[in-house]
């Protein structure tokens, strides 16, 4: 999950800091210079609220403000801490960073027209595609009507395309590591891909074809 959100927000113009478990996350805000800190709460050592906790007592949270993404309804020592839900939502995970950094007088990037492809794959014609959306999501609607346009430019080319609602699938979009939707992903053949966001850039699918080995029909 780290890693997809560290792609989603860099492809949206921030500057991102990684952090694999909470004595990484500490040696990184002992640096400081940071604006906002997003926090998983299952951290590898201790509860990402732990972590939060401890920094702040340190010193070393600044005037940076801390949010939590947790899959459990109540975290028990998460109280104080503003909260987001997994799965994330795309569009409104980045309506909530930027309201965060606009109330703390922090300038937010202009958001970038589209996603870019996260990994590239191996040049093989049969291609197995996903698209993770929720349900009452606006940008999952437009992701599903791109998508739909796009894929009118390959009829007959062996490509499988399914629609997830990650609401009634949670066990499928774990397994596909879904941590925002709208997100596609490229399942097979190769390396496995995901574009974040609402397609509403062709080209990034249509790259994304190329890299394995499709080209639109004539």
């Amino acid at each position: 999950m780290r890693q997809m959100m560290a792609i989603a927000l860099r492809t949206q113009g921030y500057g991102v800091e990684e952090a694999a478990d909470a004595g990484e996350a500490r040696r990184h805000l002992r640096a400081g210079g940071f604006d906002l800190i997003l926090s998983d709460y299952e951290l590898p050592d201790q509860t990402g609220a732990t972590m939060l906790r401890e920094a702040g007592r340190a010193g070393l949270l600044g005037d940076a403000t801390a949010l939590i993404v947790t899959a459990h309804s109540q975290p028990e020592d998460a109280q104080g801490f503003e909260i987001i839900r997994k799965p994330v939502n795309l569009e409104r995970l980045m309506a909530q960073v930027r309201q965060v950094l606009t109330a703390a007088g922090k300038s937010a990037p202009p958001a970038p027209a589209a996603a870019r492809v996260t990994a590239a794959a191996d040049a093989l014609p049969a291609v197995d595609l996903v698209l993770y959306v929720s349900a009452g999501s606006a940008a999952s609607a437009k992701a599903r009507r791109n998508m739909e346009s796009t894929l009118r430019g390959y009829s007959g080319c062996p490509i499988h395309y399914v629609v997830r609602d990650v609401g009634e699938e949670p066990a499928r979009a774990e397994e596909d590591r879904i941590v925002f939707t709208p997100t596609l992903v490229k399942r097979g053949p190769g390396t496995r891909a995901w574009v974040l966001g609402d397609l509403a850039d062709a080209s990034v699918v249509v790259e994304l074809l190329k890299i394995c080995g499709l080209n639109p029909s004539a």
